[in-house]
């Protein structure tokens, strides 16, 4: 988790957020940043929900060191359920 030139974190907030995750997830974001390795990280939570789960402390880490991109679209895998159905 922290020596990988790349770690992608797909789909936060899916998990089981407690203390432990919360303070886990700090700790390997801080790290790598620190050592400067690249993260991506995804997630379908809004970022009041991100920060309501996660913490004010998680959250101002990712907005100062990261690149906020939104995507916005219908869901592919719906897409191709409807397709296939056709």
């Amino acid at each position: 988790l922290l020596e990988s030139d790349l770690l992608i974190l797909d789909d936060i907030g899916t998990e089981l957020a407690n203390s432990f995750t919360v303070s886990k997830l700090f700790q390997i974001l801080n790290e790598r940043a620190l050592r400067r390795r690249s993260t991506m990280i995804s997630t379908n939570l809004s970022p009041k929900n991100f920060r309501d789960i996660y913490s004010e402390r998680v959250f101002s880490r990712i907005t100062s060191s990261y690149t906020l991109v939104k995507f916005c679209g219908s869901d592919i895998r719906i897409r191709k359920k409807i397709f296939r159905s056709l």
